[in-house]
């Protein structure tokens, strides 16, 4: 079964995607800190790290080169608050997903972990 991380400083974002994606036979970690994604990141390997480009407690390209040093084989997924393009930050890939959007999330994942 493939492993994916999902840092999210919202609990309800949190709880909405551990069940969409577990429904969709992931198993799934969350974490709504910075230290609370280190201390994970070091449990195991994971598939996917499913980052919230904004985090209260760290700003996320930081926490992005962190556990991609701890996690170096995982594929990586940003999210973001707005629908449509997303203007605050120029470094976003044009993967990035609205994490409010359940099923276009779990359809990325999907496809991030088919490869």
């Amino acid at each position: 079964m493939k492993r994916i991380l999902i840092v999210d400083d919202d609990e309800d974002v949190l709880i909405g995607l551990e069940r969409t994606l577990e429904d969709a036979g992931f198993v799934t970690t969350t974490a709504w800190s910075r230290e609370e994604a280190l201390r994970l990141s070091d449990e195991g390997p994971f598939d996917l790290l499913l980052i919230d480009e904004r985090l209260c407690d760290l700003n996320s390209p930081v926490l992005e080169r962190v556990l991609r040093v701890a996690q170096p084989k995982a594929a990586l997924l940003l999210m973001h608050t707005r629908k449509g393009p997303t203007g605050e930050r120029s470094d976003l890939p044009d993967a990035a997903v609205c994490k409010w959007e359940y099923d276009e999330v779990k359809a990325r994942v999907c496809s991030c972990l088919a490869a």
